[in-house]
């Protein structure tokens, strides 16, 4: 008979860590799978009509995510920051049918601003390849993902905030470039 150890369970918990980890991405020049989804006033939302000459910061989330919630709280900040700056942030609400509907009160409460959308039926969950929450998209203005991050640690944002700039000042200075082409 095999003894079990502590250490099985550990080495259980450990394979299971890196399988997460070393999941199948979609970004890296990939375009963002097209969606519709309402918001939390019924409003259908459509990724592809949303597409404009801004990047779009997404992330799935839930509001028994702690995790989740510190990350769009920090996001609310970096809007306000950037609020010159024209992005967008999305957030999709993965929450089961016992939760859903404490989602718009919990939103109200947190302030924010930024669209929320719900996936009842975790399609677009699914659709995007998220395997645990949050899971973060940035999107280019064409709807190409530049970046995906799993999970959420103080300083993300930073990160994150960083790509948006980036992207911010390669789409102003295509603008540029078209209005001196223009001339």
């Amino acid at each position: 008979m095999t003894k079990i150890t502590l250490r099985t369970p550990l080495a259980i918990l450990a394979g299971l860590m890196v399988l997460l980890s070393a999941r199948t991405s979609i970004s890296g020049d990939h375009k963002a799978p097209n969606f519709v989804l309402e918001d939390l006033n019924g409003k259908k939302f459509e990724l592809e009509k949303n597409l404009d000459e801004t990047p779009i910061f997404i992330s799935f989330w839930a509001t028994w995510c702690k995790p989740c919630i510190k990350e769009l709280d920090q996001m609310k900040k970096v809007q306000k920051e950037l609020e010159d700056k024209k992005f967008q942030i999305i957030a999709i609400d993965e929450d089961g049918p016992r939760t859903l509907s404490k989602v718009k009160s919990f939103v109200k409460s947190r302030g924010w601003k930024f669209p929320v959308l719900l996936d009842k039926n975790k399609k677009v969950y699914r659709k995007y390849q998220v395997v645990g929450l949050p899971y973060s998209l940035i999107l280019d203005k064409n709807g190409t993902i530049i970046f995906s991050h799993s999970t959420y640690r103080p300083g993300d944002e930073k990160i994150v905030k960083k790509k948006i700039l980036e992207l911010i000042s390669e789409q102003e200075k295509s603008s540029e470039k078209k209005e001196k082409e223009k001339k």
